[in-house]
């Protein structure tokens, strides 16, 4: 259960947080572009599930495509790999 969750089932408020954005690092595109436009996935929502019984178009966020390259970037930054430490016999 996230902190979120917990402090609502208490019936506390939301957490505020204050971050100073020039602090935090950068994401930038292997071509070294730093710019992003919204990228989305467009799926058909049944009428059967729509709130107006028709057939409609749901948007669904999936990242970020770099506008230097338009590669494709996912919403959450991959973490680190660490690097298998290999033993070399002498």
């Amino acid at each position: 259960m996230g902190e979120s969750m917990r402090r609502k089932l208490m019936g506390l408020p939301p957490r505020q947080v204050n971050i100073n954005a020039n602090e935090l690092k950068d994401r930038v595109c292997p071509c070294g572009g730093m710019f992003f436009t919204d990228a989305l996935s467009l799926k058909e929502l049944p009428a059967m599930v729509s709130p107006s019984g028709k057939i409609e178009t749901a948007m669904f966020k999936v990242g970020f495509i770099c506008v230097a390259c338009g590669k494709l970037m996912p919403l959450r930054p991959e973490e680190p790999k660490e690097e298998e430490k290999k033993i070399e016999l002498v």
